[in-house]
């Protein structure tokens, strides 16, 4: 048996709409294969319309003989505590920081590229080893959402053309165009997270770990079209983060402004953000001028310890 599973607490349509497309292509291949999403785990982004129910739930049991394929994670404690490393088939991601550890663990069985979703290496794995021509659109639909929401509807630095590429290719399969798939997916996120904020956040904050401090911080992300109603419910906002952790921050990706805002459990951490970030005051939340991803944020961040 090859399993896909989540890792982590919570998941993406990036990592769902990945873990799904390959567990049919495995299983189209006459390779058996299984999925493991905990009903519980997919956020925000993945929308109740794109969810396959057939592939979440159930339990996670790896058997001696049995291997696992990771996807859209690369951090080896994370993965550690749920797959040992000699059961690791293949990993595939767009996380750097690790290449060199799983090149020398798997070889070239660990592909970790600059791309905008991990979705867009799936698609092309599809097309070398099998046949468009299997894929449902319902499947394209799910990729396409993903290279949509990760690369912040093409707006992101780490967009590629061959993110670009992959999704002109998967509207066709899906009988759409980009442009009307767009305009419904980014719709039915926002229709999900100001109808449930607090899940939104419980389902999309990492704990980053900073060097040389023992503070942890809750670093929370909501991509929505647009803003005006998050940025709103600050008070909110503050007491749901606070039930997570002391030190926290929200970052509020507005596509339709192309800007992100910003908000932070102290007046340090508006400081250090805003520093970082060359962000501007908008009342007690902060602008930026561009789009960050969070994952960019974070790099800086672990580049530039808090004080």
């Amino acid at each position: 048996m090859i399993w896909l599973p989540v890792v982590g607490n919570y998941t993406d349509i990036d990592v769902y709409a990945s873990i799904v497309a390959y567990t049919d292509l495995l299983n189209q291949r006459g390779k058996q294969a299984r999925a493991y999403i905990p009903s519980s785990a997919p956020n925000y982004s993945v929308p109740e319309l794109l969810r396959v129910r057939d592939y979440e739930g159930g339990v996670f049991e790896l058997r001696p003989d049995d291997e696992a394929i990771i996807l859209d994670v690369s951090l080896p404690d994370v993965i550690g505590k749920l797959v040992p490393e000699d059961h690791i088939l293949e990993l595939i991601d767009h996380h750097p920081g690790y290449e060199e550890h799983w090149k020398g663990q798997l070889g070239n069985r660990a592909i970790i590229e600059k791309i905008g979703a991990v979705a867009t290496l799936v698609f092309e794995w599809w097309g070398k080893c099998w046949d468009y021509g299997k894929m449902s659109p319902d499947v394209a639909k799910l990729l396409l959402a993903a290279i949509l929401d990760n690369t912040l509807y093409f707006n992101a630095e780490i967009t590629t053309q061959r993110d670009r590429d992959a999704a002109d290719k998967l509207a066709g399969i899906a009988r759409i165009t980009v442009e009307e798939f767009a305009d419904w997916y980014f719709s039915e996120v926002s229709k999900t997270i100001c109808g449930g904020l607090k899940s939104s956040l419980l389902l999309d904050h990492k704990m980053v770990s900073l060097p040389g401090d023992e503070k942890r911080l809750a670093f929370a992300q909501i991509t929505i079209w647009d803003a005006q109603d998050v940025l709103a419910r600050r008070n909110p906002i503050e007491e749901i983060m606070h039930d997570i952790n002391q030190n926290w921050v929200v970052n509020v990706i507005c596509l339709q402004e192309r800007r992100n805002y910003i908000l932070g459990s102290s007046e340090g951490w508006k400081r250090f953000f805003m520093n970082l970030l060359s962000a501007h005051e908008y009342g007690d939340w902060l602008k930026t001028d561009r789009l960050f991803l969070r994952k960019e944020i974070i790099g800086k961040v672990l580049g530039r310890a808090y004080r």
